[in-house]
């Protein structure tokens, strides 16, 4: 939780005595940590799993913010989900465009045209995913979701790789969306023509056959 996160609170619900004072706020690293504490090193295993919806509300997000408004990853927004979503749990419906979320979550987070933000890429360790997690938090529209495992299938991933060049093509050559991110658009070229087509691979075998493909050397669905 960060000061965006008490503010939005206070703005949407009035204070409360159970609020934390500002200055008792978590830090990033600190909260990493007692995610290591609960659910071991390996963040893969903590973050693919067929429960994760129910894990995150009901016990991840109390554990880190026990006495915080913590609703804000509880809702479903599939059907407006943003197009440039990176397939995997976490994904944004119509944001605000406040442009919140990049500042929160850099290396997870851009803008399209209209300065409306998407994951360009999951989170890959316990930090990156307490980034997305403040993101979330602090998006006046609570417009982030955690439920893309219930709605993904191999057949919808296979789909949105065939599709990316409409990706890469604006965020390349659309002046609005250049202007958004700068350079930071082609953070997510990058990754889409290197990693991203075996993170993809390993999704699609988690949809696929109910877990994370966790050993080296796993046969990996073809795209």
């Amino acid at each position: 939780m960060n000061i965006f996160q008490w503010t939005k609170g206070v703005f949407r619900f009035g204070p409360k005595k159970s609020d934390p004072p500002i200055w008792a706020l978590k830090d990033p690293v600190t909260e990493a940590q007692t995610l290591k504490e609960r659910y071991g090193e390996d963040f893969a295993a903590f973050l693919y799993r067929q429960d994760l919806y129910d894990v995150l509300n009901r016990e991840t997000l109390p554990l880190l913010q026990p006495t915080a408004n913590n609703d804000f990853l509880a809702g479903s927004y599939w059907a407006k989900k943003h197009p440039f979503n990176f397939p995997g749990p976490f994904y944004t419906g119509e944001t605000d465009t406040c442009g919140t979320g990049v500042p929160e979550a850099p290396e997870n987070i851009l803008f399209d045209g209209y300065s409306c933000e998407y994951i360009f890429r999951q989170p890959g360790n316990y930090q990156q995913f307490i980034a997305v997690k403040d993101a979330a938090a602090v998006e006046v529209f609570d417009s982030y979701a955690c439920n893309g495992n219930q709605h993904w299938t191999g057949q919808t991933c296979r789909e949105w790789w065939r599709n990316r060049e409409e990706i890469i093509h604006p965020l390349l050559h659309d002046l609005e969306y250049r202007k958004q991110n700068g350079e930071r658009g082609k953070l997510y070229v990058d990754y889409l023509n290197s990693a991203a087509k075996r993170d993809l691979q390993k999704y699609v075998f988690f949809l696929e056959n109910g877990f994370y493909p966790l050993e080296e050397g796993t046969p990996l669905p073809e795209l």
